[in-house]
């Protein structure tokens, strides 16, 4: 007869989402079948790169690829629209790219108040702190928009970054295969070389300690209910560019730092997210379950908090 323990550990199970297939084969039939997936996908891939090309890039621009993505960029080059152009943009525009997440950080710090523990104690000018630490950090590699993969360690297997231009660093994707699996080929089987949890990565790992892309840091209950959001998501069909759009809340007011400290911050969150939902086409029903927020009297969130959310200034990507 089974135990108590067992049978949660069962349900638990059940409710979990299965992982993908993982498939044993090298990476350069991975990529293959990866730019295929791409091209089929309307996004245009031209001749892979050569070498004498990978290494004029990394003698101008002082970094080498990382071993999978340079693996790709020689298979095939994806240039439309969000792909760097590594064969065809020069070698300013190029540096431009690899400086846009030390420029958005600095940006920050110089707007904000913000400096992160790790940093060390905040000087009288963080700036220029800032700045040395930043010339010392592995450069960010870009690979499509905000997204970018350390160039060390040299090694396969690295993370992918998402900074944005405001500065703010989240974990993206725990490889390279990942990331073009889960975002832009998706229904790809898992290689069984993928990266099961996140290399640490000088300077860039403890900007983006525990904060995804789709909620920064979000912790307890709150997190889990924003976990099973996009798990639903995902399962619902929608694609992560979508669900990116639908989950990323930015508040339309004067740039300041802003954590969940209390209740009704929490409930500030999770009202803004009830909307996008709802913008989304989700129904009122489907909100309430997803979210799981009811009160004390059994009431959901959305029966007992009748303000109206649109008189509140607030921006919502894509919508």
């Amino acid at each position: 007869m089974a135990t108590v323990s067992e049978k949660e550990e069962g349900e638990t199970a059940k409710s979990k989402p299965p992982r993908p297939k993982r498939i044993c084969f090298s990476f350069a039939a991975y990529t293959t079948n990866l730019l295929n997936r791409l091209k089929s996908s309307n996004v245009v891939i031209e001749e892979g790169l050569s070498d004498i090309e990978l290494r004029n890039l990394e003698f101008k621009l002082k970094f080498s690829f990382p071993p999978d993505l340079r693996v790709i960029l020689q298979q095939g080059l994806p240039i439309s629209q969000g792909f760097p152009n590594w064969r065809s943009s020069s070698t300013q525009q190029l540096q431009i790219l690899l400086n846009l997440p030390a420029s958005s950080i600095l940006r920050r710090v110089s707007n904000t108040r913000f400096w992160h523990p790790s940093w060390g104690p905040k000087p009288s000018e963080p700036t220029q702190v800032l700045r040395r630490l930043l010339n010392d950090a592995p450069t960010l590699v870009p690979i499509y928009r905000h997204c970018y993969i350390p160039a060390s360690p040299n090694a396969a297997g690295n993370p992918v970054l998402y900074v944005d231009d405001g500065g703010d660093v989240c974990l993206l994707s725990l490889d390279v295969a990942g990331f073009f699996r889960e975002f832009l080929a998706r229904g790809m089987d898992e290689p069984v070389w993928a990266a099961t949890a996140a290399r640490r990565v000088r300077f860039w790992s403890e900007l983006a300690e525990e904060r995804w892309w789709w909620w920064g840091g979000a912790k307890g209950e709150l997190g889990g209910c924003l976990d099973r959001v996009v798990r639903k998501l995902r399962e619902g069909g929608w694609t992560e560019e979508e669900i990116r759009e639908m989950m990323t809340v930015e508040e339309k007011m004067e740039k300041q730092e802003s954590k969940l400290k209390d209740k009704e911050s929490m409930a500030w969150h999770v009202r803004v997210l009830s909307l996008v939902l709802l913008r989304a086409g989700w129904s009122r029903e489907d909100v309430v379950y997803s979210l799981g927020v009811v009160g004390d009297e059994g009431k959901s969130w959305l029966e007992f908090h009748q303000e109206p959310l649109d008189q509140h200034i607030v921006h919502i990507n894509g919508f």
